[in-house]
């Protein structure tokens, strides 16, 4: 039913897309030709395109009921990681995809977002206006597609996952794509410093092909003005975008809270079994009027 599917990110929120797709993949036969995906949401489609979602669930459960802090300040003066996210993730990915890469060559062609900080912008000050588009716009979101960080000179750009040669290349990719300091340290593709693709766009929709179809766009916030779907026609593309139905209630650096994680997956599957009533619904007025 859907060419292509948008995964936006959102940290543990993207837990909500792992029960939406759980709730309606079978049921609308999702085989997407393209998926468009940043930071966490890069993550979870890849595991959902090769059948690992409840992997995902049941780890990311473990490990925020052994992670007590979200901070460990203690570490400031050891040579230890303070911030216990970046090693979760790392983790995960090696954990989760295992021989995954493989099977991902083929499935759809995934195509993981980054942010490249623009070329007048020396490291430092890069981060910290990256940061401050990054925080901003997870906590206070206001437009589905942000502009801010474009119109300063940040580019969003998109790598395959299929053209990663072994799993250290797909992990780095993926861990790219989320490069938030200082949750994570500060990463390199192929020798340029990047940050999250969110950064540009965390809707990341300029990852999709310009072909004629329809698309799928998951997101994790929820935009207050919009309906929990609705759909806008964008060229030759029909673009259905779908929200949470309520704010989820797990944060999206929020790496201690396993109640959370079962609450947000549970919304998601709620929230895909309303998306699949609504469209039988329309599917009924079409055929009723002959639509």
């Amino acid at each position: 039913m859907f060419d292509q599917v948008v995964f936006a990110g959102g940290g543990g929120r993207c837990i909500w897309q792992i029960g939406f797709w759980e709730s309606v993949a079978n049921e609308v036969q999702m085989s997407p030709r393209v998926v468009s995906a940043v930071s966490a949401g890069g993550l979870v489609a890849g595991l959902l395109l090769i059948g690992r979602g409840q992997d995902a669930v049941r780890y990311v459960r473990s490990v925020f009921t052994d992670n007590r802090r979200n901070v460990y300040w203690r570490n400031l003066f050891r040579d230890e990681a303070v911030f216990p996210q970046y090693a979760i993730c790392r983790d995960g990915i090696q954990e989760l995809f295992g021989n995954g890469l493989q099977e991902l060559q083929a499935a759809a062609e995934l195509r993981l977002a980054v942010t490249h900080p623009p070329a007048w912008m020396f490291g430092p000050l890069a981060l910290t206006f990256g940061a401050v588009i990054y925080y901003t716009d997870k906590g206070f979101p206001r437009s589905l597609h942000s502009t801010t960080a474009t119109k300063l000179g940040f580019r969003q750009s998109f790598y395959r996952a299929q053209d990663c040669s072994n799993m250290d290349e797909l992990e780095h990719l993926i861990l790219s794509s989320s490069c938030t300091p200082p949750f994570t340290p500060r990463l390199e593709l192929n020798g340029a410093e990047i940050l999250d693709g969110g950064v540009v766009d965390n809707v990341p929709v300029a990852g999709l092909d310009a072909a004629a179809g329809r698309v799928l766009i998951l997101l994790t916030n929820r935009f207050s003005g919009y309906p929990d779907c609705f759909t806008q026609r964008q060229g030759a593309q029909l673009w259905t975008y779908v929200q949470p139905s309520r704010v989820l209630p797990i944060k999206v650096w929020d790496f201690t809270n396993p109640e959370a994680v079962t609450a947000t997956l549970n919304i998601g599957r709620a929230d895909g079994r309303a998306f699949l009533s609504e469209l039988m619904e329309k599917k009924a007025l079409r055929f009723e009027f002959g639509g």
